[in-house]
């Protein structure tokens, strides 16, 4: 009896100790009209303090024009400069590529080897443009930039292929022993610091997952395979928080799977072990279920662990960008399910769009629940948290959860239709659960009737970027007007007790 009410007294300190309130402040909005007899598109790139770029393409039926537009707006959503690009009407946008002082889009000519690549200064606006070819008519999947080279990967007679093009003297080379059978890639990573490619390719006939290491100039540096039949890895990003000690992290199956069991890491620059880490082995993997359910699940995964069996939690993942902190870095992904439906949107806007997972195709997508883990600078990892998403729809498979910080505290956001939805995490610790707030139009007297693929973007301090189409009702108008929207939104979150 008295260690329980030791234990209500403690959970009773805890929640006091952080009673805190919580207010998302919507600032500037900016809207675009969109037309009806035109396809747009919209691609928001947040730059941190330095503020934010936009890429709006338009193509004209029958693809007679095509014309893309750059904005970049500073940290209070006001306009620095604009910039327009108008690509042969032959050519097609097919990827693009950021670091920190350019963005690159790929374009190429339909059934064709031509390409095209387009340089944007980030700060000052200022483009270049280089065309070439691909030697072949492949299937691009892949697109990165490594100073003045381009590497573009995908598929040619269903077997993998890599082009190095160089912007200096616009010749293309196929970089050596990639195409083969049985094989695909799965990412093209570059490491800056070193100057190196990575590309990392699945044996889906044995379960592999390969490694290749590429210089500058394209040769092949070191190749192995990673983990086993039981532990194959099924993604991975290169991780440059050592400049000398590069990390590969991502997730692992057993044999082919596309499920994911856990995360992995290995470092790349020495032959030290893989180390994985157990879905069933994190302390707050189930903590967004309520307390119940939590526990029964806890104590179901126990009592296999003691009677010697393996505990195998399979889930698709879809994992973000890893994200720098001080004591390391912290990894955010999401547990989602493909769906397929035959009649996906009823609304005027028509953007859906088929994915490819494995042998399967989908085009609609449920959210469970995120996942936020917390590593050192050794890849330990320090803490581990979860946070539900209430199984939110979205017909694009793409990052919803993002994250700030204040202080020691982490926010967490994501969008629900007209909602932004909000929880506040300290570590393992839940500060706040989940809390809605509303999304406004421009002015007071103008009304949101629709919103369709809202997304959200973690921009600089505690401030977020909201983004997206809408139809929105104008005072005075007798027609709803379709726009694009970028909304700028800060977090606060203040202790009672401050």
């Amino acid at each position: 009896m008295k260690n329980y009410q030791k234990h209500i007294v403690s959970i009773l300190f805890f929640l006091l100790a952080f009673s805190a309130s919580a207010q998302l402040t919507q600032g500037k909005r900016i809207e675009f009209d969109r037309r009806n007899d035109i396809d747009e598109e919209n691609l928001l790139i947040p730059l941190k303090e330095s503020g934010v770029l936009l890429m709006q393409s338009k193509v004209e039926p029958y693809h007679r024009k095509s014309t893309f537009d750059f904005y970049k707006y500073d940290s209070t959503l006001t306009q620095i400069w604009k910039t327009t690009f108008l690509p042969d009407p032959e050519f097609d946008l097919v990827k693009t590529f950021r670091n920190q002082q350019f963005m690159y889009v790929l374009f190429k000519k339909t059934d064709k080897i031509d390409i095209g690549v387009l340089r944007i200064d980030v700060e000052t606006g200022d483009k270049s443009y280089a065309e070439g070819n691909l030697l072949t008519n492949m299937d691009i999947e892949h697109f990165v930039v490594l100073q003045s080279k381009a590497f573009i990967g995908g598929k040619y007679n269903d077997r993998p292929v890599v082009v190095m093009f160089s912007f200096f003297d616009y010749t293309s080379k196929v970089l050596p022993e990639v195409h083969s059978n049985n094989l695909a890639i799965n990412e093209l990573d570059v490491d800056e610091h070193g100057n190196f490619l990575y590309l990392m390719l699945k044996n889906d006939r044995n379960c592999q997952f390969i490694v290749k290491k590429y210089s500058y100039e394209g040769k092949l540096i070191k190749s192995f395979s990673l983990g086993n039949r039981d532990t194959t890895p099924i993604s991975g990003e290169v991780l440059n928080i050592d400049k000398e000690h590069p990390i590969l992290m991502g997730n692992y199956a057993d044999g082919c799977s596309l499920l994911a069991l856990g995360f992995y890491m290995q470092q790349l620059n020495d032959d030290s072990k893989i180390q994985y880490i157990n879905f069933a082995d994190l302390d707050n993997f189930f903590s967004f279920l309520n307390s119940k359910r939590e526990e029964k699940i806890k104590q179901r995964i126990k009592q296999k662990k003691q009677k010697g069996k393996d505990v195998k939690l399979r889930y698709r993942l879809y994992l973000h960008d890893i994200i720098p902190s001080n004591d390391g870095w912290i990894m955010l992904a999401e547990v989602f399910y493909p769906e397929y439906k035959t009649s996906p949107s009823s609304t005027g806007w028509n953007n859906w769009r088929n994915y490819r997972i494995g042998n399967d195709v989908y085009n609609n997508f449920r959210y469970s629940h995120a996942i936020v883990c917390g590593f050192d600078k050794t890849g330990k990892l320090i803490w581990d948290n979860s946070v539900s998403l209430k199984d939110i729809e979205s017909s694009e498979l793409n990052a919803k959860v993002q994250m700030t910080q204040q202080d020691d505290y982490h926010i967490l956001a994501y969008p629900d239709e007209k909602l932004i939805r909000t929880a506040v995490i300290r570590g393992n610790q839940k500060v706040k659960n989940l809390e809605n707030f509303d999304l406004k139009a421009s002015s007071e007297s103008d009304r949101i009737v629709d919103a369709e693929r809202t997304n959200l973007a973690a921009w600089y301090g505690r401030s977020f970027l909201a983004y997206g189409y809408q139809s929105v009702k104008r005072n005075n108008e007798m027609m709803n007007t379709d726009v694009f929207y970028i909304s700028k939104l800060t977090y606060t979150l203040k202790k009672d007790n401050e």
